[in-house]
């Protein structure tokens, strides 16, 4: 398994990919290797995509730049570096 159960996430909605997706910004245990040794895991921050009730683990997650209208303008870069530095700060990273 390359990634264990996170530690701690976030889910920051992205609208301009579908109605339903949305970025899961994580913190936890990841093997790139995937050879499952309990040696082999490292702490990591790291983002997957989902999609209603289904995340995406082998789809890349191309985190949009250009502003949300429904959002105040925000970009979904701009939500996802903020839902980063939280988990930053909530995990004393």
């Amino acid at each position: 398994m390359i990634h264990k159960e996170p530690i701690d996430y976030i889910r920051v909605p992205a609208p301009q990919h579908s109605e339903d997706a949305f970025y899961e910004v994580r913190y936890g245990d990841v093997d790139w290797e995937d050879t499952g040794e309990e040696n082999n895991y490292k702490r990591a921050v790291y983002i997957v995509m989902g999609y209603g009730d289904k995340m995406a683990y082998r789809r890349v997650p191309h985190i949009l730049t250009s502003s949300n209208p429904d959002e105040n303008g925000l970009s979904d870069l701009e939500k996802v570096m903020t839902a980063i530095e939280k988990i930053r700060k909530r995990n004393s990273i």
